[in-house]
């Protein structure tokens, strides 16, 4: 009898501990699942950005690039790296170390000049996704943004039209405006070609005089540049060159003359002086292509934005110049006409003489 007693006892024990084991197994697997759960949704998608020279700083491009990062760090709860290249010769080595480092989801370039190492560096790395900025190259694994630089320029070219126009002819002997340019690259021409469009569309007599700074971190040359185009008479100046801008600005104010600025709103750098900005937000274009990589949207291709899509425009706020009565309705309503495919800007110097004999506004 003792013995059976004995028997169920070691019986019971047994079960005891079997459950025991079954139930702290079965908690320990539904912690790691919950873990692993954790883990997988919890972890953050990394992008890279490489940003042009000048990088940082620049008060125009790359600035706007960045916030729009951290925008989309703030939102979408990605992380991200950046690299400000000392030249054009980091470009390729840069980019292919993010690659090798599979530590990211999607790899941004800011600015055509990175154009070559791109090309180079997706083809040996098809698993991983980039995106440009300023670059029409079509490759499978890369996202090229193109924006529309001769509608981005074309409306401050209309209004510095319409003002030389219906300004005293004392005040434009030269009857010119003035064109500065970072460096002669096909986008920055393109922008040139836009501004001298719609100056032209509204005011066909008006000259155009383009120089070259060769230098997107070079004020001092571009304001040398534009000092010298206001004393051949020129008084309306719309810069396209990056941080050396700043330099066309200081020369406006000097000479107490205008200027249109570019990208981000530059008209509380010189209120005085600056009469608008050909607007490109630049900051929607990287948030929007980070959050593609978040909702699983991102597509490769050659994606082309204007003002239609509400990426370029103009804006006057916080410029204190006096527009002549009557020039921003004449703007919005071009502004209108471009939307509606109605006017097609041209974007090479042959497509611009036929254009302007076709094309001329009638109010």
């Amino acid at each position: 009898m003792l013995n059976h007693y004995k028997k169920i006892v070691m019986v019971i024990l047994i079960t005891i501990v079997a459950i025991f084991i079954i139930t702290s197994s079965t908690k320990y697997n539904e912690t790691n699942l919950n873990n692993l759960f954790t883990n997988s949704t919890s972890e953050k998608k990394k992008v890279a950005i490489i940003f042009s020279t000048p990088g940082l700083g620049d008060k125009s491009f790359n600035d706007l690039c960045y916030d729009g990062a951290l925008k989309a760090q703030e939102d979408l709860g990605v992380e991200f790296d950046y690299s400000e290249p000392k030249s054009e010769d980091d470009y390729e080595k840069i980019c292919r170390d993010y690659a090798q480092s599979q530590n990211y989801e999607l790899i941004i370039s800011i600015g055509l000049d990175h154009e070559e190492s791109v090309s180079k560096v997706s083809k040996e790395f098809l698993n991983q996704k980039f995106s440009i900025i300023d670059s029409k190259i079509e490759l499978p694994n890369v996202s090229s943004i193109y924006t529309n630089w001769p509608e981005q320029t074309f409306l401050n070219g209309v209004m510095a039209g319409l003002i030389t126009k219906y300004e005293n002819t004392s005040l434009n002997k030269s009857n010119s405006l003035g064109v500065i340019l970072g460096r002669d690259m096909q986008h920055l021409s393109e922008g040139a070609i836009g501004f001298e469009a719609g100056a032209k569309y509204v005011n066909p007599d008006i000259n155009i005089i383009v120089g070259v700074v060769d230098d997107f971190a070079n004020p001092a040359k571009a304001k040398e540049i534009a000092l010298s185009m206001y004393s051949k008479g020129v008084r309306y100046i719309q810069h396209i060159a990056g941080e050396s801008g700043l330099g066309v600005f200081a020369a406006a104010k000097e000479a107490d003359k205008y200027a249109f600025g570019i990208d981000d709103n530059q008209n509380l750098f010189e209120p005085n002086h600056i009469v608008s900005t050909a607007t490109r937000y630049a900051n929607e274009i990287v948030y929007n292509e980070i959050k593609s990589i978040t909702n699983d949207t991102w597509k490769d291709g050659v994606h082309k934005f204007g003002i239609k899509e509400n990426i370029i425009g103009y804006t006057t706020k916080g410029s204190n110049v006096d527009i002549p009565p009557g020039i921003i309705e004449v703007v919005e309503e071009i502004k209108t006409q471009i939307i509606a495919e109605k006017i097609k800007i041209p974007s090479n110097k042959i497509e611009l003489e036929k254009w302007v004999k076709e094309n001329q506004y009638k109010n």
